[in-house]
């Protein structure tokens, strides 16, 4: 298992006003990450302004997914963006020459050590944040036969059909007499 990707921030935070830009091509290994189908591609941009840290990125990926309905494996695409801002404490040293400054991080879960950042972590947060809570395969995706488990994407139903003297069935006439 490789490292995780980390990128000194330092010269960013003690000479304020000059961006720096990183193209990022990178696969999440850690086991709370999607599984990648492509890798996860863009650019990200820091900048500091003093006493604020800003981290701009675009990026795009597609993962494995298993559809919600017929629990088939899918790949979908995601692409996304962001734009956070971050407290730097103290004076940057391009600034004073007895000053340093810090990134300060008090999130419970930190992207920052010192003037590090944990690039692999940042950018898997906003991977997960992206994934659907219900994810389809297709948006007309029949799912699975309740009673035999046959994937209706791709085969009928062999099953007989429910009867219809059933009280669901009575309530369902009511229903759609009563919405027509």
């Amino acid at each position: 298992m490789r490292a995780p990707l980390k990128i000194n921030l330092n010269d960013v935070v003690q000479r304020p006003g000059r961006p720096v830009e990183w193209e990022l091509t990178l696969t999440l290994d850690r086991e709370e990450s999607p599984p990648m189908a492509e890798p996860l591609t863009g650019k990200l941009t820091a900048i500091s302004g003093g006493s604020i840290l800003r981290i701009e990125a675009a990026f795009q990926c597609a993962i494995w997914l298993e559809c919600a309905l017929c629990t088939g494996r899918f790949k979908h695409p995601i692409a996304f963006q962001f734009e956070e801002d971050y407290h730097v404490k103290g004076i940057p040293a391009g600034v004073n020459s007895q000053g340093f400054a810090q990134i300060e991080d008090d999130d419970p879960f930190p992207i920052f050590e010192g003037n590090v950042l944990l690039a692999e972590e940042l950018l898997r947060q906003y991977l997960l944040l992206q994934v659907p809570m219900h994810p389809l395969c297709k948006e007309d995706c029949k799912g699975l036969c309740h009673h035999c488990g046959a994937n209706l994407n791709n085969e009928a139903c062999k099953c007989p059909p429910e009867p219809k003297n059933t009280a669901f069935a009575q309530l369902a006439e009511i229903w759609q007499q009563d919405n027509p």
